[in-house]
């Protein structure tokens, strides 16, 4: 009962570090699902699948999706965190942080920082692929991005833990 394989058929599990991202189950849902946005769709595609098949990559992956309201933004982020984690949204590895909703006040700005970078450390450290999409990145209040980019950069580790697996999505 303890055998992970086993487990993990019933209880959503990490993936494992030599598990990879099915490119074409990702290609066939973008093409499938994802309309009027083929240029997207192609970066996305080749950035998506040349972090997942790299075995040690240098840093985490971070995609910036621009565009008015309606475009696909978020359904993009939806697809991807199906991909990596087959729950999508609803998985304990996929974390989506609304700025007006999460981070609404201006004077908490410090408090903020804190509690985001806690949650990111205790969040990778408990599953080295977690996704993490900023909803709303046009209404964050300046400081509160300042502490996410500790984890964004080309560092081995940061505090004893490595970020290099995660995926940052900035809507």
């Amino acid at each position: 009962l303890s055998h992970p394989r086993f487990y993990c058929n019933y209880v959503e599990c990490c993936p494992r570090a030599e598990q990879r991202l099915n490119a074409t189950a990702l290609k066939a849902q973008l093409d499938n699902r994802l309309f009027g946005q083929h240029l997207a769709k192609d970066v996305v595609l080749k950035a998506v699948l040349g972090f997942s098949n790299n075995p040690s990559p240098k840093k985490p992956l971070m995609l910036s999706l621009h565009g008015w309201a309606g475009t696909g933004k978020n359904f993009l982020s939806q697809i991807l965190a199906e991909q990596v984690h087959p729950a999508g949204l609803r998985s304990k590895f996929v974390h989506l942080f609304l700025a007006t909703l999460h981070f609404p006040h201006h004077d908490q700005v410090k408090l903020y920082k804190e509690q985001l970078q806690n949650w990111i450390r205790g969040n990778v450290s408990a599953c080295p692929s977690s996704v993490f999409i900023f909803d709303e990145m046009d209404k964050m209040h300046p400081g509160v991005i300042d502490a996410i980019k500790p984890f964004l950069d080309y560092y081995e580790e940061v505090d004893g833990v490595s970020y290099r697996k995660a995926i940052f999505i900035f809507l």
